[in-house]
């Protein structure tokens, strides 16, 4: 269990300023927790199955690949006004 000495360190450590109340009721609020946690690690879990998933199907929201045609790149460049090697040029656009 932590204490008051240790909250006041890490209070100190963050530059953080808490007054004695405030950490008086973050300890406590600790040692509720801390029960909790005790009442959890008390349940019987020996003949239970490790779940990895918790649902049974897994479910995929991606579409489905569709193949689409393209146009040859050949075809694309005898349509082309002009042409450089594997590109299509045009005039310059911008001064």
């Amino acid at each position: 269990m932590k204490d008051k000495k240790y909250y006041e360190e890490l209070a100190q450590d963050s530059m953080l300023k808490f007054t004695e109340k405030e950490i008086d009721e973050i300890v406590a609020k600790q040692e509720d927790l801390r029960k909790e946690f005790e009442k959890v690690l008390k349940i019987d879990t020996t003949n239970v199955k490790p779940l990895f998933y918790p649902y049974d199907d897994i479910h995929t929201y991606l579409r489905d690949d569709n193949e689409t045609t393209t146009i040859d790149q050949k075809k694309i460049l005898a349509n082309a006004p002009t042409c450089e090697g594997d590109f299509v040029t045009i005039k310059k656009v911008v001064k």
